[in-house]
């Protein structure tokens, strides 16, 4: 067992936690909800939404990570903590709150699972800008350490910080680029709605993990930048929603005249990469010992 005080230490001094403030930046909540919120979150969370959320337990022996936490992974945690008894276990979540392509908002943990996780002595700690903009574990880092990209730099603002990288990508033809990332991201096939080969060789790429790979920010930045492809986790919104429509719609505008290739693999797969191949070795790392338990999603596109 390890002092959730001194990991979660460990974590705000290697995140840089106190340097991300999104209070005031995350999609709309549900009314009344901060408030019921705070009858279970510690008071901290709401100055920064980043950091500890929930402090149910003081010692933990097993990690999960997820990248929402929405009903599915929430049901599935809680079942093997019952199991085992409930001796204290600690949630890493990328989102406070599950995004889904089938609606148009995201869903925040509803008070019912809020009271499941505190019987049950489950933690929750909640990492997003400060997991995007790492420089060392991030998850468009860890997309181009396992596509085996030569990182030249960092790109993409976001928040505070550089959520993207671009380099030199080690692959001779779009296709088997296209078959990389849906190899990496554990993916059997890429939608055909999420590629588009501009008719250009693959040389260097930029790379930008999530849900905010539409921006078009982002993608000219990587037309200046000389990038011959985009890889992503979306780059254009196919759910319901006024909001991605007009999306979808200055999407269309802009790329009738860029010219790049484009890749997605989804939200969820972009972001679960750095969750199995980077947070679950430094949880080990960090803590010898303990059990680390990566939770899926098992439609990546829902």
């Amino acid at each position: 067992m390890i002092a959730l005080k001194n990991l979660t230490a460990k974590l705000d001094a290697f995140f840089n936690i106190s340097a991300f403030d999104e209070s005031k930046l995350l999609p709309p909540r549900p009314a009344g909800y901060d408030s019921m919120l705070a009858r279970f979150a510690v008071p901290e969370f709401s100055t920064l939404w980043n950091g500890l959320m929930l402090n149910n337990a003081p010692e933990i022996d097993r990690v999960y990570l997820v990248v929402f936490p929405n009903q599915e992974a929430l049901d599935q945690i809680i079942a093997r903590e019952v199991e085992r008894g409930a001796p204290g276990g600690l949630i890493f979540s990328h989102h406070p709150a599950d995004f889904s392509e089938s609606l148009p908002e995201p869903v925040y943990i509803t008070e019912t699972l809020l009271e499941d996780l505190r019987e049950h002595r489950i933690n929750l700690y909640h990492c997003h800008a400060p997991l995007d903009c790492h420089p060392e574990i991030s998850t468009s880092g860890a997309i181009a350490e396992a596509l085996k990209m030569k990182v030249l730099g960092r790109c993409a603002p976001y928040r505070g910080g550089m959520a993207g990288v671009y380099g030199k990508i080690p692959y001779n033809t779009f296709d088997e680029c296209a078959r990389k990332v849906a190899e990496s991201m554990d993916l059997p096939t890429l939608r055909y709605v999420n590629i588009r080969h501009d008719g250009l060789p693959v040389h260097k790429a930029m790379v930008v993990a999530g849900g905010g790979g539409a921006t078009l920010e982002y993608i000219q930045e990587a037309i200046d930048l000389g990038c011959d492809t985009y890889i992503t986790g979306e780059w254009s919104y196919f759910g319901p929603g006024e909001w991605r429509a007009a999306q979808r719609e200055a999407l269309r505008a802009f790329l009738a005249k860029a010219q790049i290739n484009l890749i997605a693999g989804s939200h969820y797969a972009s972001e679960m990469v750095v969750m199995r191949d980077q947070m679950r070795n430094w949880f080990k790392e960090q803590v010898p010992g303990i059990e680390v338990v990566l939770i899926g999603q098992k439609d990546p596109w829902r």
